[in-house]
């Protein structure tokens, strides 16, 4: 092997190892959690229901992963999720499923009101998540006509 090659393929194993055992990367949950409840924000806001769901089921797979993070900078993110995330979740996850319509916008926002509850009781309270109706993504977020 080339030694140009060894000394790549050295750094790279010894910078995997070193990220292995530093804390979790919350960022990329938090991106992706921001990203699904905002699309999600924009199919209840369009009145499309199957879009909801799909959104919804993507916004519980990473609130679920939330929920396996012990610890981030010494706050307990695993168990805040499980105790002010997810029982908001819920209950916008059962207006959608009992075709409840006219609750889904206020059950969103509790949603999101409890992600800033969370901010704040981790001294994050300076990142505060609002919806808005603004669509940055090239995708139409009304209901096909069937």
């Amino acid at each position: 092997m080339k030694p140009a090659i060894a000394f790549l393929l050295s750094t790279m194993l010894a910078t995997t190892m070193a990220h292995a055992d530093q804390e979790p990367d919350m960022i990329d949950n938090m991106v992706a959690m921001q990203y699904f409840l905002h699309k999600l924000s924009l199919s209840v806001g369009a009145g499309n229901r199957e879009l909801a769901d799909f959104y919804a089921h993507e916004l519980e797979e990473t609130i679920e992963e939330a929920e396996t993070i012990s610890e981030y900078h010494g706050h307990p993110i695993g168990a805040l999720v499980t105790s002010m995330l997810v029982p908001a979740f819920d209950a916008f996850e059962d207006a959608l499923d009992e075709g409840r319509h006219a609750e889904l916008g206020d059950r969103l926002d509790q949603v999101i009101n409890s992600c800033n509850a969370c901010h704040g009781a981790t001294g994050y309270d300076f990142i505060r998540i609002q919806r808005n109706t603004h669509n940055p993504y090239m995708q139409a977020f009304e209901p096909l006509d069937k």
